[in-house]
């Protein structure tokens, strides 16, 4: 029967109900089945049993939301409540990534994604491959995640089977292009063929879509030679309810080509397994990993995070996969590897450093490998302020004491960080001067383009026969008249030869596998080194570097910067002093004693004490600049120094009036250095910020240098060549009315001169303006 709502609300309220218009007109009899109905609602509502009854379905809808909430959160991955995942899953260009949600769910086991948390995310080669940072809160652990297009089976399978076709196709195309083409001629090569590969089999065209002939799957079963049905794969799984994917996946019932959403996956894992390095490829993009290293067979990749240290990651080889792989990176490298010689270093085209091991011959695990990265972007003296590696006090002493020629030696453990730290202080060196490196794996980089790069060469045949080592490097060396010599590493019996010549008074930059100073005189002067130690005071600096913790956190410190003095042939010792040491309690850099290096550059330059002094704080000076301003990019570091070794008042000029960064852009431009960053490179490499204490001890050296900086104001900076440009022409000049005007006889060019004017003293009007300064 129908009730009426006003009816039940009174009810309710406890009033008398109103007769319908039935009970007036007699077609329901009193006392009959209507009364009874409304009776029974009068006492469920009087008692509240409907409140009840609508509290208990509320309940239990509540309880059920909570169950799916639940299940949903065990099927799916956790991520950052701040990430916008529409913002980040958007390609640069706009429109959707190529990897995308989908295969991010795809990539973590559902038994694992209820104890995963998501720390950090961020692109490695956007729009195809991201890495996300994983904490498992039951393993308490971090986990690498590399994140790429996942393929359904059908798709796997034809990347498989165009990976056969295109070893064929690519034999026929240009070898020029395929042996010698640079990377991205030869990703070219491998589109155009796909392209092609994929129109001969109808399974993409571009025109024209064929008729119903049995669709995509039809010609992909029809291409891989299959004739059986194939079953839908199963999607009920972990992504039951969640719409993540963009493109539909490659199913009977899809498009009957390829989309270009699914061509683009395609291409991307070709182009990675041919010209890449295949599963690592995504790693190898990461500017945050130094080292990538595979243990065996059946063994997760491993990576060392500049933030993280060593994690796992959910990168996996197969047996004769990971075998394969070696072989390839080695015959990369120009090397070979087989069961006779398992073992290789090698330098992979990139800059990196492997360690390739092939097999069970020497290892237990197997096959395995280790690579440490090359940085395309090198550090600077500013990164290593901002890291605390080095003191703004300390670093410019280093500068002083390397534009002075001065040979230092970096040394430390492994991964101590000694090749930044020389990477970083070459910037000292004048691009005036020659200079010539030597190693045996290419790490140096250097913006001075009178540079030359040696790299030794292992022998094509058997035994030694044609090799070029550092001996053979560094006599050529000498006969290149350089000023600076930067010798990547010393390990053996090259290092005599090194203290040669320094001997003879050319500079030496170096690192060194030593944790202390006495360890570094021992093993250089004991075999198989075994330099006298009358020659090893031709060394004047020593750079002690660790790798520690502060805070629980891992970082890299300069623990000791050790001059060495003399030696004592009645003691039969070598003199040294340390300069500054790092205090472990406080975590900060103490200046231990006058320094003798010091001393011997102001003897040499012939400076007053107070002028040591001076040259020793406007350095200081312009890296506190640097840092405080958050000038920190390489070309911006880099063109800085450079410019101020050059010309040292104009760039004061240009602080003390904060034109420097304005400058800049001109400044890269000298002809004596090669300042040629790739920007996106640039905006990938993980540098520091000043904050807290290197902050502050940057604002105060500013500070104290306000009175130097002020005279630079007085004497503004040139205008540029644009601003020249648009002074209006000029009528002739008069002075001033009230102003005296200038006696021009006061000035006379001397007979034989080069044309400057002097003053009636003899000095010259650019001398005694300088003095006026």
């Amino acid at each position: 029967m129908a009730i009426d709502e006003a009816e039940v609300d009174r009810a309710g309220a406890g009033e008398p109900a109103v007769a319908g218009p039935d009970e007036t007109d007699g077609s329901t009899p009193p006392g009959g089945a209507a009364d009874s109905d409304v009776e029974e609602l009068r006492s469920t509502v009087a008692s509240g049993r409907v409140a009840d009854h609508v509290e208990d379905v509320l309940e239990g809808a509540a309880d059920v939301a909570s169950r799916l909430e639940a299940a949903a959160a065990e099927h799916t991955v956790r991520v950052t409540p701040e990430l916008d995942e529409d913002a980040f899953f958007t390609a640069d260009e706009g429109g959707t990534t190529v990897v995308n949600r989908y295969d991010l769910e795809k990539s973590v086991p559902l038994e694992k994604k209820h104890h995963f948390r998501e720390v950090e995310r961020y692109w490695v080669n956007k729009p195809y491959s991201f890495v996300v940072i994983f904490h498992s809160e039951k393993e308490n652990e971090k986990k690498y995640y590399l994140i790429e297009p996942h393929l359904t089976p059908i798709e796997a399978d034809l990347r498989d089977f165009l990976s056969g076709k295109l070893k064929t196709a690519i034999k026929y195309s240009s070898d020029q292009v395929v042996v010698q083409g640079s990377e991205e001629a030869r990703g070219d090569v491998i589109e155009e063929e796909t392209h092609e590969l994929l129109a001969r089999y109808d399974l993409y065209d571009e025109d024209a879509r064929p008729d119903d002939d049995g669709g995509l799957v039809g010609g992909v079963k029809a291409a891989l030679g299959r004739d059986e049905d194939t079953e839908r794969p199963d999607r009920t799984g972990d992504l039951q309810g969640v719409e993540a994917r963009p493109e539909p996946a490659l199913l009977a019932e899809d498009s009957e080509t390829l989309t270009e959403y699914q061509i683009e996956k395609l291409l991307y894992l070709l182009r990675r397994d041919f010209i890449g390095f295949e599963r690592i490829d995504g790693i190898k993009h990461d500017i945050n990993i130094e080292d990538i290293s595979c243990d065996g067979y059946d063994s997760p990749v491993f990576v060392y995070h500049s933030d993280y240290e060593q994690i796992i990651s959910n990168v996996y080889h197969g047996e004769e996969e990971l075998d394969d792989f070696v072989v390839k990176l080695s015959q990369r490298s120009g090397k070979g590897i087989s069961k006779r010689n398992p073992q290789v270093d090698a330098t992979l085209p990139d800059g990196s450093r492997s360690q390739l091991t092939l097999g069970r011959e020497v290892s237990d695990h197997g096959t395995n490998y280790t690579i440490r990265q090359f940085k395309d972007v090198p550090f600077t003296p500013v990164d290593l302020i901002n890291w605390h590696t080095f003191s703004l006090e300390e670093m410019a002493f280093l500068w002083l004491c390397i534009e002075n020629h001065k040979s230092l030696i970096f040394a430390g453990g492994t991964a101590s960080g000694k090749t930044t730290s020389l990477n970083a202080v070459s910037l000292f060196i004048p691009s005036k001067a020659k200079i010539v490196s030597i190693e045996d794996t290419r790490e140096v980089e250097l913006p001075q383009r009178n540079w030359i790069a040696s790299v030794t060469r292992p022998s094509f045949s058997e035994g030694d026969k044609g090799d070029v080592d550092e001996f053979d490097l560094l006599e050529a060396a000498l006969r290149q008249r350089p000023e600076y010599i930067v010798m990547g590493e010393i390990r053996g019996e090259e290092g005599r030869t090194l203290f040669q010549v320094m001997s003879t008074g050319h500079t030496t930059l170096t690192t060194f596998h030593a944790d202390s100073v006495g360890e570094v005189i021992k093993r250089f002067t004991t075999d198989p080194i075994n330099v006298s130690k009358t020659m090893f005071t031709a060394l004047d600096l020593v750079s002690i570097q660790t790798q520690t913790r502060v805070q629980g956190n891992k970082v890299r410190r300069n623990k000791a910067l050790t001059e060495i003095n003399h030696y004592d042939p009645e003691n039969d010792e070598i003199n040294v002093q340390d300069v500054y040491q790092w205090q472990a309690e406080t975590d900060e850099f103490l200046q231990m004693g006058e320094s003798n290096t010091l001393d011997e550059i102001q003897f040499d330059r012939g400076w007053t004490r107070e002028r040591l002094d001076r040259e020793v704080f406007i350095r200081e000076i312009v890296l506190a600049y640097l840092v405080e301003q958050d000038l920190n990019t390489y070309t911006q570091v880099a063109a800085s120094l450079q410019a101020f070794i050059n010309d040292p008042d104009s760039i004061l000029k240009l602080i003390a009036t904060d034109e420097l960064e304005r400058s800049l852009e001109d400044l890269r431009e000298m002809e004596s250095v090669e300042i040629d960053i790739d920007p996106d490179k640039e905006a990938m490499v993980p540098r520091p910020s000043a904050e807290g204490e290197i902050l502050t001890e940057a604002e105060r050296v500013l500070e104290q240098g306000e009175d130097l900086l002020s005279e630079y104001r007085e004497d503004p900076v040139d205008a540029d060549v644009a601003d020249a440009l648009e002074i209006e022409e000029a009528d002739d000049v008069a002075p001033e009315e009230g102003e005296p005007a200038e006696d021009l006889g006061s000035f006379s060019f001397e007979a034989g001169g080069d044309g400057e004017a002097t003053t009636d003293g003899g000095e010259t009007a650019l001398d005694a303006d300088r003095e006026d300064r």
